[in-house]
């Protein structure tokens, strides 16, 4: 480790003495430290309480403690650059006051911001070294996060946590892509390790088992308050990091249909209050569609109704007979998805209500269909009314992703679907 050395009244750095101080024993100070930051400003603040003084009395040593006051700040700015492994900015910078000081003619400047610049390239030497060592293999990785993360507090956790950014840091910047990949998940359990120190939930415990990690999660996603659905997002998202490096039984499909579900929460909250507009603040889940162009595949909630958005080629010319077909197709792809979400055994399970297609606007007036270009195929929009019944319909909507259509969202024209009873299936 890099050490700032004080003896008497001199700092003592890569063999230059410097910056006279008034601690009169020997003290190491490491790099980076807090105590070594504080030190630096005591200096710069002693210092510059000095100026007036001197510059009243047109003193000799006026000229050199500004050049210590400036070669103070610089120490400080470049080693907060080192402290976030910054070290190209940190040379950029240091170089850029050997241009300065040799413009002065300031040979001691000079000759100090020199051998700053060729400690910054050992730094740079040893980074390098130490992290290729670190990502040849993953297993050197987790050897060195296990060794930090050991003894399971707070304070370590966010240590762990800082040498983890660091390494996702300097792996992005040299496009080490495999390397990133695992480090992001490294990432996301440390911050989950930390959530779970400090926080009254057990991760461990929480990802045990469904029945677990419902007996916490039922009772804020069916809360009466935003804060509640929030903290049960949160509580998907920290579950879902931990069981997936932990090893745990609880499965990131089972989180995923979860994490759904707070996303239809957060809809039917804010739809009760009449801020609609402000889903997108709250959620990356949701989704914003619109009736003149393409929109993703899926299947959403849409207020109190289902909605199923796909894309085939019919086989008849009517538009009616068309539309007859795009409703078959939808029923399939809503069965399908029931069924894989474990929310019914079967097709013959269902039966729907009013089933419509919303129809798509365009200069020419409106159609049922969209024709996509880049898959040769038409799209259309299909809205159930219900399934089953209405308790049915709400209880399965829990796990479909929330929808908003332009217009309703303050962006558009105003949208106006198609009454369902135009279009009984």
């Amino acid at each position: 480790m890099h050490r700032l050395i004080c003896r008497g009244r001199f700092w003592l750095w890569p063999g230059i003495a410097w910056l006279g101080c008034t601690l009169s024993s020997a003290q190491p100070l490491p790099r980076g430290s807090v105590a070594f930051f504080d030190s630096l400003d005591r200096r710069i603040s002693y210092l510059e309480a000095q100026i007036p003084r001197l510059q009243a009395s047109r003193d000799v040593g006026y000229y050199n403690v500004k050049r210590e006051i400036d070669i103070t700040r610089f120490v400080k700015s470049c080693e907060e650059f080192c402290a976030e492994e910054d070290l190209d900015n940190a040379l950029k910078m240091t170089e850029s006051r050997i241009d300065r000081a040799e413009s002065r003619r300031d040979q001691y400047a000079v000759k100090f911001y020199q051998a700053y610049k060729n400690d910054l390239y050992n730094r740079i030497k040893q980074q390098r070294m130490y992290y290729q060592s670190l990502f040849e293999k993953e297993k050197n990785f987790k050897r060195e996060f296990d060794r930090e993360a050991a003894a399971g507090l707070s304070d370590n956790y966010q240590k762990t946590l800082r040498t983890v950014t660091l390494a996702l840091k300097y792996a992005r910047e040299n496009n080490l892509t495999e390397t990133v990949k695992y480090l992001e998940n490294y990432k996301a359990y440390t911050e989950a390790l930390v959530f779970d120190a400090e926080s009254p939930y057990d991760l461990a415990e929480l990802t045990s088992g469904q029945k677990a990690f419902e007996k916490v999660f039922l009772p804020l996603v069916e809360g009466d308050s935003l804060k509640q659905i929030e903290e049960a997002g949160l509580l998907i998202t920290r579950c879902s990091d931990y069981a997936r490096m932990a090893g745990s039984p609880l499965t990131q499909e089972y989180l995923q249909r979860q994490a759904v579900r707070v996303s239809t929460a957060m809809s039917d909250h804010l739809e009760q209050q009449g801020r609609e507009k402000e889903l997108e603040k709250y959620t990356d889940q949701s989704m914003k569609a619109r009736t003149d162009t393409v929109n993703p595949c899926g299947i959403f909630k849409w207020h109190s109704q289902v909605i199923v958005i796909d894309e085939f080629i019919p086989k008849a010319t009517m538009e009616d007979v068309r539309k007859g077909e795009a409703i078959i197709h939808a029923d399939q792809m809503l069965a399908a998805y029931l069924k894989k979400n474990k929310l019914c055994n079967s097709a013959e399970d269902l039966s729907y209500g009013y089933v419509f297609i919303i129809p798509f606007t365009s200069g020419s007036g409106k159609s049922p269909f969209f024709f996509n270009t880049k898959t040769q195929k038409w799209q259309f929009i299909a809205c159930y009314t219900s399934i089953n019944d209405e308790s049915y319909t709400r209880r399965v909507s829990q796990f479909m992703p929330p929808i908003q259509f332009a217009g309703e969202t303050g962006s558009g024209a105003p949208f106006n679907p198609t009454s369902p009873k135009e279009n009984r299936k």
